[in-house]
């Protein structure tokens, strides 16, 4: 039969015009896919994560399943427009995204059951992967294609193969039941049903596409089309899906363990009673601060805290100091600091603010604590004496000293009151 009667034949078929449509929505599922994989894959090793292997060899292996769609859909379009002379490019490059998928897929089998898998090992890997792909490209009836020949039949394009068709073939076969067993062993030892039955779900419909195309290239039709294009976009959307899961499983994962370590770090720096800052973290945050910063200090001290707690109890006592410290987080800005220096005595740093706007807080925390109210205490009338000291010494030591000075000269004035030194 002519090439040309088969062309025609392909073109007004149904079922190709059908399959074909379905491969076109298919590599463009399988590129976008792959884009966002590698953008995916240079986040990771950009931000030094030890999964970023795992997501490479994966993205590689959706590339080249891109290519192979790719491939076919070109020689489809080759048939349809006539172009028959430059059928057998894209068939070579279909082919040759075979062997190269299967190296990507042994790749990120190794680091997912070693990931101490040396990058001799796997550079290995992608070498054979290569040269065999390699060997597509070389006409030999002693190799895999014969000639540039190739004969149309109805339901496809077969090319003139050599002596090594049949054992390529079968040896990608058997490598990819192997690669679908050892993932799947893989998968059933993660957590998560559903991960376990969408890996299940993908590499079976991925071995039966890729046995039904590897019985039709040997000359055995089942179905009247290529399969394993198909086959390639279901396992991607399929196995994307999966990393979604892990990825999403893993991050979780991680934002519990930010979380724990945030925890374990406010245990450190903050006060256990009042829930401020506690000294030490404001000793460091000071040291730190560039030399010339603006700023002041506010040295506070509870009037009368020892009567509190020798009439009410030290339980009313800590009650004052959680409902004072409640009222200085109220009052002061998310750019402050504020800690509990010891015992009734709270040190803030007012970032950039200058002695005037110092104190509008003071008069702020003042009327705050007047207004304070503890259950079995309705007498309890809250005072704090206040001293204020701008940044403008080379040492903020001195200026706390100040602010400190300042302190005792409002107790000495008559308490509940602010000075500046």
């Amino acid at each position: 039969m002519p090439n040309e009667i088969v062309v025609a034949g392909l073109a007004g078929s149904g079922v190709d015009t059908w399959a074909l449509w379905v491969k076109i929505m298919a590599v463009g599922a399988t590129a976008t896919l792959s884009t966002l994989m590698l953008v995916f894959t240079i986040t990771l090793y950009r931000n030094g994560d030890h999964e970023a292997p795992v997501a490479l060899h994966f993205s590689m292996a959706n590339l080249c399943a891109t290519a192979y769609v790719a491939g076919d859909i070109g020689v489809r379009i080759c048939l349809l427009a006539g172009t028959l002379d430059n059928v057998m490019i894209p068939y070579r490059v279909s082919l040759s995204a075979v062997p190269m998928a299967l190296a990507s897929l042994l790749a990120l089998r190794q680091v997912l059951a070693h990931r101490a898998t040396s990058r001799r090992r796997l550079l290995g890997t992608y070498l054979v992967g290569t040269l065999v792909a390699g060997l597509l490209w070389v006409d030999s009836p002693a190799l895999i294609i014969a000639s540039e020949r190739y004969r149309i039949t109805p339901v496809g394009v077969f090319a003139d193969y050599g002596a090594l068709a049949a054992p390529f073939f079968l040896a990608c076969l058997a490598t990819l039941l192997a690669l679908s067993v050892g993932m799947l062993r893989l998968a059933f030892q993660a957590s998560g049903r559903l991960l376990r039955r969408m890996t299940l779900f993908g590499f079976a419909v991925f071995f039966c596409a890729g046995l039904h195309d590897t019985l039709r290239e040997l000359g055995m039709e089942l179905l009247p089309f290529s399969g394993l294009t198909l086959g390639c976009a279901v396992f991607q959307i399929g196995a994307f899906g999966t990393m979604v899961l892990h990825y999403s499983h893993t991050l979780r994962e991680r934002a519990q363990h930010d979380h724990q370590l945030r925890r374990l770090e406010d245990r450190v720096i903050r006060d256990p009673l009042s829930g401020l800052f506690n000294r030490a973290h404001l000793e460091q945050r000071l040291d730190h601060l560039p030399p010339g910063v603006g700023g002041s200090l506010l040295f506070i001290d509870l009037d009368h805290f020892k009567g509190v707690n020798d009439r009410f109890g030290h339980d009313h006592g800590d009650q004052l100091i959680r409902a004072v410290a409640d009222a200085i987080r109220g009052t002061v800005r998310e750019q402050d600091i504020a800690c509990r220096w010891g015992g009734d005595e709270f040190v803030v740093y007012l970032a950039d603010a200058d002695e005037a706007a110092s104190r509008v807080v003071v008069e702020r925390l003042l009327r705050a604590f007047r207004h304070l109210q503890l259950d079995g205490t309705p007498s309890l009338d809250v005072g704090a004496s206040i001293g204020l000291a701008t940044l403008r010494d080379e040492d903020w030591r001195t200026t706390l000293q100040r602010a400190d000075q300042a302190l005792y000269q409002a107790k000495a004035e008559g308490r509940n009151r602010l000075a500046v030194g």
